[in-house]
């Protein structure tokens, strides 16, 4: 790591100040379906659409033509036909026979020619010596189907002519990268295909073992589910009971095919697996109070009632205790499923409201909110016909904002808008809470529950390189919720995985972000009041960049601290904005003892990034500190200092 220079500025704490209590709600994630965030991320499952959902190959090229039958016709994508032949057998989505939803797969071979034909998957990674569960369920004439999954072979004999599930495992003798998938048979008659699945034996209640153990090491203290823009469609009691039969849709939201394979019970599963808090976002798009209040009955109620007793039926009599719920999700944008106007939503949260808390009312509720005074004056309209019954407002702002550009800027021009960008994030938290103040009283606290920089991510994958400006801005950002813990209540980073994600996830591997690794320090180490924190020192001039305004001065320096009183401990995050330059910072307001140590996100330079080639090229480095003397934190960094401090400072 270069660097040319050091600047010096100062921290002044003062334990004896306390701005809030750290709630534990600001260390969280979302976790949405979209794009390959939960299926292809952290779900197991190989084969893309299992339930033989849409639409099928119809024609080669742009256009139909007397000569563009696509070779696959009949074959629902993304499947494709083994060994086609016009002459000998027939693809047919079948509307009228299904096993779930309304449409399976049928391969009727209408003259026999001792080959095989049937459909195939290919594209899929497998391992040398590890065993996949495979499950296919097939109604037919009687005849024998050949299953096949990279090198092994698993045969059926005699297939039902009612619907049946076969299930088997099957050890793979070869590595295969882009491994096939495929089910034929050779007799005349006709073999429909349900719905199929392949999972690494190891899974863990159907999630990948690897990306829950990624999870763990961050550990955020919550996961808001399952959505986001996803959950104004959600109807939750198509996602419980048996996976193979639960209907898939086509979700309005992002127009892509939902399996409803992950639903309430398997998202709970995987919180308890990586220890962390379930929050739920209730669909105000096209749910309805009643709907609402069945899903806190199913997931809080014994198992002595109605639901309890259901929920109990699909494997998890304890009940689920979600405390936390989001009622609604952006209802105010004319993207969302519901659009509504702000008076129109403060009396649907009512009735939410009052359907939900009737069944449990120890809930704690979420109400839409918007940055500043946007959308029509959104948060003054609804605390005003709401704000008595509204505790805790969700706000959402996403920075930068270039990703509908046709080429979004270059990384090497976004360092500075990127690193200033939790500088304006902070101002509309400011001027936010001033409105909600103005119109509410008691004033309901702030849910800060998505943000992120959105400079690049196109649908349907949303990718972003999040690199060393990103966890600037990150750590700046959480020094500015925890600079106002006394009315910012929870934090949630968007998304989890891939899509615009703190994980990376290939089909082989599992990397962490920066962002996430800032993310992990702040969930690790941290007191539970946060104190009065100051930094002074340079600042620079920061240009603008999408929906970004430009600055005149941004600090270099940014700071936050949080304290254990009983165990005489400070926790004091400093971020160094300088791409170039280290700072050495004067700590006054403390009396600090031995044994203290900085831990720091840094790389070798400023446009760093792990990547699937490179997934540690930025990682958390630890070096001892001394009892006295000045900080030394390295240029584009993002430092956690823990120090023991006198126990009459405190």
């Amino acid at each position: 790591m270069s660097e040319v220079g050091v600047f010096s500025a100062s921290i002044a704490v003062d334990p004896g100040i306390q701005l809030g209590a750290v709630h534990d709600h600001l260390y969280g994630a979302n976790l949405e379906h979209i794009g390959r965030s939960i299926y292809e991320g952290v779900w197991a499952e190989l084969l893309r659409n299992r339930k033989f959902l849409g639409h099928d190959h119809a024609y080669v090229g742009l256009s139909e033509g007397l000569a563009h039958q696509h070779p696959s016709f009949g074959v629902v994508a993304p499947w494709e036909a083994l060994a086609p032949d016009d002459d000998h057998v027939l693809f047919v989505h079948d509307n009228t026979t299904f096993y779930t939803g309304a449409q399976s797969q049928r391969i009727t071979i209408r003259r026999a020619d001792g080959q095989p034909h049937g459909i195939r998957q290919g594209g899929l990674t497998v391992d040398a010596g590890r065993s996949y569960q495979v499950r296919v369920v097939l109604k037919g004439i009687g005849q024998e189907v050949e299953v096949r999954l990279g090198d092994q072979v698993w045969r059926i004999a005699d297939v039902s002519s009612d619907w049946q599930t076969y299930r088997t495992e099957l050890t793979i003798g070869q590595a295969d990268d882009d491994a096939v998938f495929s089910i034929a048979h050779s007799a005349e008659g006709d073999l429909w295909v349900g719905c199929v699945s392949v999972m690494p034996a190891d899974n863990v209640d159907g999630f990948r073992p690897d990306v829950i153990e990624a999870l763990r090491e961050w550990g955020p203290t919550f996961l808001r589910w399952p959505g986001g823009n996803f959950a104004s469609a959600y109807h939750w009691e198509h996602g419980i009971g048996d996976r193979d039969t639960r209907p898939g849709y086509l979700d309005p939201a992002w127009s892509l095919w939902e399996s409803n394979d992950v639903g309430t019970d398997e998202f709970i599963a995987l919180c308890r697996h990586v220890g962390t808090e379930p929050i739920l976002t209730n669909n105000m798009g096209t749910g309805t109070p009643d709907e609402a209040a069945r899903w806190i009955a199913y997931c809080n109620s014994g198992p002595e009632t109605e639901m309890g007793r259901l929920r109990a039926a699909n494997g998890f009599p304890e009940p689920h205790a979600v405390t936390t719920w989001f009622v609604g999700n952006e209802q105010f944008g004319n993207w969302q499923v519901g659009h509504c106007d702000a008076e129109t939503y403060a009396h649907r949260y009512l009735a939410f409201a009052d359907a939900m808390l009737a069944v449990d009312d120890t809930l704690d509720l979420i109400a839409v909110g918007v940055p500043n005074d946007l959308y029509g004056r959104w948060n003054e309209l609804v605390l005003r016909q709401a704000g008595d019954r509204i505790r805790e407002l969700s706000v959402h702002y996403y920075s930068i904002r270039t990703e509908k550009w046709s080429t979004p800027p270059p990384a090497s021009e976004l360092y500075w808008p990127k690193v200033a960008s939790a500088h304006e994030v902070c101002a509309m938290l400011d001027r936010t809470w001033e409105i909600v103040r103005a119109h509410a009283d008691p004033a309901p606290t702030i849910a800060f529950d998505e943000w992120n920089t959105y400079v690049g991510g196109k649908p349907p994958d949303f990718f972003e390189d999040y690199g060393i400006a990103d966890a600037l801005y990150t750590g700046a950002l959480m020094n500015g919720c925890l600079q106002r813990a006394a009315w910012v209540t929870m934090s949630a980073c968007f998304n989890l995985i891939n899509v615009m994600g703190n994980y990376r996830v290939t089909p082989t591997q599992v990397w962490k972000t920066p962002t996430t690794l800032v993310l992990e320090l702040f969930t690790r180490f941290r007191g539970p009041v946060a104190v009065a924190c100051s930094a002074d020192g340079p600042t620079v001039a920061t240009p603008a960049a999408g929906t970004l305004p430009a600055y005149d001065a941004v600090p270099l320096v940014d700071a936050a601290a949080t304290c254990d009183p009983d165990k005489g401990v400070l926790y004091l995050s400093v971020v160094n904005r300088d791409p170039d330059r280290a700072g050495t910072i004067d700590v006054t307001g403390v009396t600090r003892g031995d044994g203290g140590r900085l831990l720091r996100v840094t790389g070798g330079g400023p446009q760093d990034l792990n990547t699937e080639d490179a997934p540690e090229a930025v990682v958390i480095e630890e070096d001892p500190l001394p009892a006295d003397g000045p900080l030394r934190i390295p240029p584009h960094t993002v430092a956690m200092a823990v120090l023991p401090i006198e126990t009459n400072d405190a």
